[in-house]
């Protein structure tokens, strides 16, 4: 078993049942494009009960590089030069924090995404304990929550939590919901209706994307679920009109730097919805908050790329927005503007994508 190596690596048992692959690295290329393949990552994320994409992007995270995956073909880059030394010890973190229960340290549990928070279940002492949402990589897993679960679930197989969901779904009860609003219809046409149906208690003539902006610019210390909620309550917790009016909201006096409000807020913008309309939204948000401020129209491809890296909005979407200036937020004359400072940023979203199909 010298290929092998306990999951704890500081677990010096040799009959430690939780055993992994040892960590391969292999470096090609040269200059610019020199990378790392992970060529047995697959089989060490099985080891772990998780998808290979996590590890890598974690990977990407600890060093700073940028990352290439492709699951299909089961083939994963690392930019730059790494040694497997060093990608063995930063695997370690990724146990720690995403693997490891928080209060037995048994590899065994499941990752578990609901209302934007991320906990590990552990099947060998049933504590569900949270995981750090300071990380970067959340906000990975939450665009790419794992479906092991999920599917457990699904196909009830006598475990007390399956029995449960079967006995769930028999009393045609969605066991995805807090118990406080079970039964409930919560969708945006719902809420509306009962909002309309209780009068002025807590309707007002003003429109709801006013009302929303009221709320934010007034309660300075509301969370990020405090804003989505009382979106949802408007009945535009699913609009991607109401991402402009948030960023116009909360992004026109950045507290220090546009870019640190960016990466905390990421989580907000992506509740409302991921979809490429959602996400043109977001970009027509900050042109927005760009317009008429030279200081941060320099900025431009620093700020796209923020959006970028907290994978707010994707490379697919930058670069069709990227084809042509649209009016549809910002005048034409001021789109011409972003564009032209944006260009950097697109370039090198075009040479990585130029790059990565080349390989």
């Amino acid at each position: 078993m010298a290929n092998m190596v306990n999951i704890c690596r500081d677990n010096e048992d040799p009959f430690y049942r939780y055993q992994m692959p040892k960590m391969q690295g292999k470096i090609e290329g040269k200059g610019n494009g020199i990378k790392t393949v992970l060529p047995n990552i697959t089989d060490v994320a099985r080891a772990l009960s998780r998808p290979p994409s996590y590890a890598t992007k974690y990977f990407g995270t600890e060093l700073g590089a940028q990352t290439k995956m492709d699951e299909k073909n089961e083939k994963y880059i690392v930019n730059g030069a790494h040694e497997v030394s060093k990608l063995q010890d930063i695997l370690d973190g990724f146990i720690d924090k995403f693997v490891l229960c928080g209060n037995c340290k048994c590899p065994e549990t499941d990752l578990i995404v609901k209302d934007q928070f991320i906990v590990k279940k552990c099947k060998a002492c049933g504590k569900r304990t949270d995981v750090d949402m300071r990380h970067k990589l959340t906000t990975f897993i939450l665009k790419n929550p794992p479906e092991e679960v999920k599917e457990a679930r699904v196909h009830a197989n006598g475990d007390a939590d399956e029995q449960l969901a079967d006995k769930a779904a028999a009393l045609d009860i969605n066991d995805d919901d807090d118990d406080w609003d079970a039964g409930i219809d919560m969708s945006e046409e719902a809420v509306a209706q009962r909002q309309r149906e209780l009068g002025g208690i807590f309707t007002s003539e003003e429109d709801p994307y006013d009302q929303l902006g009221d709320y934010i610019k007034a309660t300075p210390t509301a969370t990020s679920r405090d804003i989505h909620h009382k979106a949802t309550e408007l009945g535009l917790g699913k609009k991607h009109r109401a991402l402009v009016v948030v960023i116009q909201c909360l992004f026109e006096n950045p507290t220090s730097s546009l870019v640190k409000d960016i990466q905390k807020h990421s989580s907000l913008l992506m509740l409302f919805g991921r979809s490429d309309k959602h996400q043109r939204a977001i970009i027509g948000g900050f042109e927005r908050i760009i317009e008429g401020q030279d200081a941060l129209l320099a900025k431009t491809s620093s700020i796209f790329k923020a959006l970028f890296d907290e994978e707010v909005v994707d490379e697919e979407v930058f670069l069709e927005w990227g084809k042509k200036p649209s009016k549809k937020y910002v005048e034409k004359d001021v789109a011409k503007k972003i564009h032209k400072a944006a260009q950097p940023f697109l370039t090198w979203l075009e040479e990585a994508e130029e790059e990565s199909d080349s390989e």
